[in-house]
């Protein structure tokens, strides 16, 4: 009787440590898928930039603050010397999203890009011509060095309408803003639609050079918004690499404009230059809050914004007709955004 209750209970043991054993194993594959779910492989979204303080301190300011791990994104970036080639870059996949000046925005508008954040608003460009002109009008039939489809080229026409010229007037002269600083030190060109940094770079050349006009000047006419912008239609089609992307813009925008001293020192280091220099670059942008933005956004401002700029666009020849800015800019996008 003993032994068949010990071998009885033998079994039962041994089935129990069986049971308890594939429940633990289960119990480990569970927890271990739950893990393997909760770290999720970080995605790699490519950042066209530009290499001043304006088209990089939200980049620098990410970097240094870890927000695009928090958001699950590892950045690649591409250095761009103006928005209309980083805008081509989108349109072959070479990038995700692109830093570009408001110069560019007629391609949103046009149907080629769509506006994912809004940056600042600008006030660094200028007409600038060689010492001893006074107005653009002294610059009739010379040579001006214009970069197409810019925010310089954006203000040269602003400036021609106001002094009642035309381009016909002078010898325009379509050129990279590399080149545009190399001509106008050399002094092969007498004026040009440039903006700052550059600007710093071409007075080492010509220290006594003239600013005929800056974006200041039809402030009351005209706002001048940098933005990042994406594909067309790619927020639909990837919306959780949208809003993460957002995400990452809202939380280092709120850092810089609360921390402008270290958030310059940051891109100085990001872009490898002088700390003066980005100093310099800081004051001719007008930064918000990500809450200003949102609510800029919600109230419609940011479409008054845009629709201004279309018909600067149009008169200049830019794009055909004004569209609806809420083709290009979803703000709902924006503002339904967290921060990281």
């Amino acid at each position: 009787m003993s032994s068949t209750f010990s071998r009885r209970n033998v079994l039962q043991l041994s089935m129990g440590a069986a049971a308890i054993s594939l429940l633990a194993a289960c119990g480990a594959k569970t927890d271990e898928a739950g893990a393997n779910a909760a770290v999720k492989e970080a995605v790699e979204i490519k950042v066209g930039y530009i290499a001043d303080y304006n088209g990089a301190a939200l980049m620098a300011v990410a970097d240094q603050e870890g927000y695009w791990a928090k958001a699950g994104l590892t950045p690649k970036y591409l250095p761009f010397t103006n928005g209309p080639l980083a805008i081509q870059a989108l349109g072959t996949d070479n990038i995700d999203v692109a830093y570009i000046g408001s110069g560019a925005l007629w391609l949103p508008a046009s149907g080629k890009a769509e506006i994912w954040a809004v940056n600042s608003v600008s006030n660094a460009d200028r007409i600038i011509a060689q010492p001893g002109y006074k107005t653009l009008a002294d610059l009739k039939g010379k040579k001006v060095a214009v970069p197409a489809g810019t925010s310089g080229d954006q203000l040269f026409s602003l400036a021609l309408k106001k002094e009642g010229l035309t381009r016909e007037d002078f010898e325009v002269t379509a050129m990279e803003p590399p080149a545009i600083v190399a001509a106008f030190a050399s002094k092969q060109v007498d004026g040009a639609a440039l903006w700052y940094p550059l600007i710093d770079s071409a007075k080492k050349g010509q220290p006594d050079l003239v600013e005929l006009y800056s974006n200041e000047d039809f402030i009351d006419q005209l706002t001048f918004p940098s933005t990042f912008v994406a594909g067309p239609g790619r927020a639909a089609k990837d919306k959780e690499l949208a809003t993460n992307f957002i995400s990452v813009v809202k939380s280092a925008n709120d850092y810089r404009h609360a921390n402008q001293d270290t958030t310059i020192a940051l891109t100085a280091t990001f872009l490898k230059l002088k700390e003066e220099d980005m100093k310099a670059q800081a004051g001719v942008a007008k930064l918000f809050t990500s809450k200003e933005l949102e609510t800029l956004s919600s109230e419609g401002t940011v479409y008054t914004w845009l629709n201004a700029l279309q018909e600067q666009f149009k008169t200049a020849e830019k794009i055909k007709e004004v569209v609806d800015p809420k083709t290009f800019y979803n703000s709902e996008l924006f503002v339904s955004a967290p921060k990281v």
